[in-house]
């Protein structure tokens, strides 16, 4: 069973593919313009890059949701890891593995790895990087850089529905690895079974 980080997680995405959808209606191709269709493009892996960044802190609460709370201790490790995210902000891999380690005791690096697409934990966090930084250049108005994902079959640089997909399916992969490390952590750590 997921998190409820996870649960919220997937609505989320959920509403994010009719961004997707509209890109690729064909109705409406004659009335938009490429320029047009990046934009939904755009804003689609904004939103995957935001719900990844949510679920990253919902996932904090669910852990104080779920472990022990009898010390004192639980209560200012709570209060700190409320204060951490509001200064989580920028979910690269750097980020994400400090933010969760400090707050929770579990580091996800190791869980990282995308075995269906054959990426190692090296290449599935370059990639958390590189579309943080792809989100960053249109959110600041800089050049997309130009990454072999970024780059369409004519060379150009620019987002596609296939970019879009991949994006998608990139986090789901990412989440559910988190949710399942996170699960194995608590289990472990704290003696607990069926937290979710």
């Amino acid at each position: 069973m997921p998190s409820p980080a996870l649960s919220t997680y997937t609505t989320s995405v959920n509403r994010i593919q009719t961004l997707r959808r509209t890109a690729t209606d064909k109705q409406l191709h004659p009335m938009l313009h490429n320029d047009e269709i990046q934009v939904y493009y755009h804003a689609a892996l904004t939103a995957y890059v935001a719900v990844w960044n949510g679920y990253i802190k919902n996932l904090v609460r669910d852990f104080y949701d779920v472990i022990p709370n009898s010390s004192p201790v639980y209560v200012i490790a709570q209060q700190a890891a409320e204060r951490a995210s509001g200064r989580f902000n920028t979910p690269n891999w750097e980020n994400t593995q400090k933010f969760l380690v400090d707050c929770t005791g579990y580091d996800p690096i190791n869980d990282w790895i995308w075995s269906r697409r054959r990426m190692n934990g090296f290449q599935v966090r370059a990639r958390l990087n590189e579309i943080l930084r792809v989100r960053h250049s249109f959110a600041h108005g800089f050049d997309m850089p130009p990454y072999d994902w970024t780059r369409s079959p004519s060379g150009n640089i620019r987002l596609t529905s296939k970019t879009a997909q991949d994006t998608e399916a990139f986090f789901k992969n990412l989440v559910k690895a988190t949710d399942n490390g996170m699960k194995i952590h608590i289990e472990s750590t704290y003696r607990l079974t069926n937290i979710w």
